[in-house]
């Protein structure tokens, strides 16, 4: 009950804080910078707050139709601009090194999960699985250029001294080095007792570090980066701070303060509220009355075909995982306090964002998962608490990524459109939805524009560098220019051998049976965003034309098919 409490004055603060950024940050005001990417000279340079949550799907959020509680989220989008059409990769760490580089992720050095390289794709440039040096980290850009740097939570893009973020532009910095915190939420530990080299502070390894009875890596993360911002204030420089979340990633866990929040909430099953979150985002004005949703995916069990205890372990997974993201934004809201309490909310650029689709898998097929899934506690008590090792699944994932095809690992939209806010001084039409398309590599050259500084040409640090791709959006979010991207530009994706490219509306989409037909499928995702109706057969030239401009995308990005098995799900 005092949790619920506590949720109700949270929601009361961020109106507050709403009505307050629309008074004292009008649209009225001095545009963050002209056309061309100079800061007035009247205008301090802005602060930026990156903040990405991960493995969080399109429609988890309030202000993307979700019914779990996010006020503080919510309250950056009521006074920025929400995305609809933002494309991430469909993995984490190519979604990062694309964020970090302005650069496709297979030149960037994640073309591959490093444990999923094929040995086509051993020694390759681009698959060396981190950052690596043909690019320069927009990080150390902004440090260059006068701003104090930051960053906690996930980094998954290298975890050696010459990849740690120190090496990428961080000044400070406390991360988690691998994808999935190794011995759960609760803790810093490593896959076993004693392991090292999985959570660092600047340059220290903390792994097994003694923590707090009360610990859980979101309320530690932001705790670190308020400390961070802290020590930083006396500084006469803007501040780029990252806060990467470890969480909904799995497992899937929420703290005792959160893990009971949502009892309840799901018992009705993830069919009803997918269908809640489909209306509800077509009365936000992010999708269309018209769009079909897509159809069921084909790990996904009907909810009426479960068995009532089935349905209770379901539902019981979605109210934890609920919990967690509830959790994730209470953090968000105490770092937006803390900005408006040091007085820099209103100087602060803020970006929120998800690193790909929900995780609509059981990892089953990944071995060290299935050992800390047997290994675990997953009685339906400890589901979520320390010692249990959650998914949430297929049928929660479909309903995270409403009204798309699929999820995670997947070149369907559920796995990489996401969620994308931008909010703060600059930011015209506060509240607005865009429809404009945008990608992650698109954030690094903006962040630089924001910032008035540039990108190398040709070299940097006495090293050759590939130039950024991406496009700055400054100019959209000042109310100069809508559309970026022009209708004939190639956009594609591959990981796992799946792939995916549009041009325009257009799109083709190739995946293994059961989820596509091992071969290339066609849509229009004007009229079908779900990717329900395959018009290959039907419209041969378009096919034949997209097909072209995968095989340029995968030339000019240097795109190496695995060789290798398809392990994942």
């Amino acid at each position: 009950m005092v949790a619920i409490v506590l949720k109700y004055a949270v929601r009361l603060f961020f109106l507050q804080l709403t009505a307050l950024c629309l008074f004292a940050c009008s649209p009225s005001e001095t545009p963050l910078s002209n056309r061309y990417g100079d800061p007035p000279a009247t205008q301090p340079r802005p602060n930026i707050l990156l903040i990405v949550a991960d493995d969080l799907g399109y429609s988890e959020l309030g202000a993307y139709g979700s019914e779990i509680d996010t006020p503080a989220i919510d309250s950056i989008a009521e006074t920025g601009i929400r995305y609809t059409s933002f494309y991430a990769h469909s993995n984490c760490s190519p979604t990062r090194a694309m964020l970090f580089s302005g650069v496709d992720n297979h030149l960037a050095g994640l073309g591959a999960m490093l444990l999923a390289l094929g040995p086509n794709q051993e020694g390759q440039p681009g698959y060396e699985g981190y950052l690596n040096h043909r690019t320069v980290s927009v990080a150390k850009l902004l440090q260059d250029s006068g701003y104090e740097t930051y960053m906690t939570g996930k980094w998954h893009l290298g975890e050696t001294p010459k990849t740690l973020p120190a090496a990428r532009g961080f000044d400070r910095y406390f991360v988690q080095t691998k994808g999935s915190p190794p011995g759960g939420h609760f803790n810093l530990d490593g896959v076993r007792p004693g392991a090292k080299g999985f959570y660092f502070e600047d340059g220290v390894d903390r792994t097994g570090m003694p923590v707090a009875d009360d610990f859980f890596s979101s309320n530690f993360y932001t705790d670190k980066l308020i400390e961070y911002l802290e020590t930083g204030i006396e500084n006469d420089a803007p501040f780029f701070a990252y806060l990467a979340f470890a969480a909904p990633h799995i497992p899937v866990q929420a703290p005792e303060s959160h893990i009971n929040l949502y009892q309840g909430r799901y018992d009705e099953g993830y069919d009803v509220i997918r269908q809640r979150r489909l209306r509800e985002l077509q009365r936000l004005g992010i999708i269309s009355e018209t769009v079909s949703p897509a159809h069921r995916a084909p790990t996904v069990t009907p909810w009426d075909q479960l068995t009532n205890e089935e349905q209770r372990t379901h539902a019981r997974r979605m109210e934890v995982y609920a919990g967690a993201v509830d959790n994730m934004d209470d953090n968000i809201g105490r770092l937006l306090a803390h900005l408006q309490d040091s007085g820099q909310f209103e100087n602060t650029l803020i970006i929120f964002m998800s690193d790909n689709g929900a995780a609509g898998f059981y990892g089953w097929q990944s071995e060290p998962l299935m050992q800390r899934f047997n290994a675990a506690d997953n009685s339906l008590d400890n589901l979520g608490r320390d010692g249990s090792m959650m998914f949430y699944g297929p049928g929660w994932a479909s309903a995270g990524s409403a009204p798309f095809y699929l999820f995670k690992r997947h070149m369907a939209e559920g796995g990489i459109r996401v969620p994308f806010i931008v909010s703060g001084p600059g930011v015209e039409h506060r509240g607005s939805v865009s429809h404009e398309l945008l990608t992650v590599r698109d954030v690094a050259p903006t962040l630089l524009d924001i910032a008035g500084t540039h990108y190398p040409d040709g070299s940097y640090d006495g090293r050759k560098i590939l130039p950024q791709t991406g496009k700055s959006f400054l100019t959209q979010l000042a109310g100069l220019q809508s559309a970026i991207h022009s209708e004939t530009e190639v956009f594609g994706w591959e990981l796992f051998k799946r792939r995916g490219v549009r041009v325009g509306d257009w799109k083709i989409l190739y995946a293994e049976a059961p989820f596509g037909e091992d071969r290339w499928q066609l849509y229009d995702l004007s009229v079908d965003p779900g990717e329900t109706r395959d018009l290959s057969l039907e419209e041969p030239e378009k096919l034949a034309q997209m097909l072209a401009a995968w095989n340029a995308y995968a030339a000019e990005n240097n795109v190496i098919i695995s060789d290798g098995p398809l392990i994942l799900p």
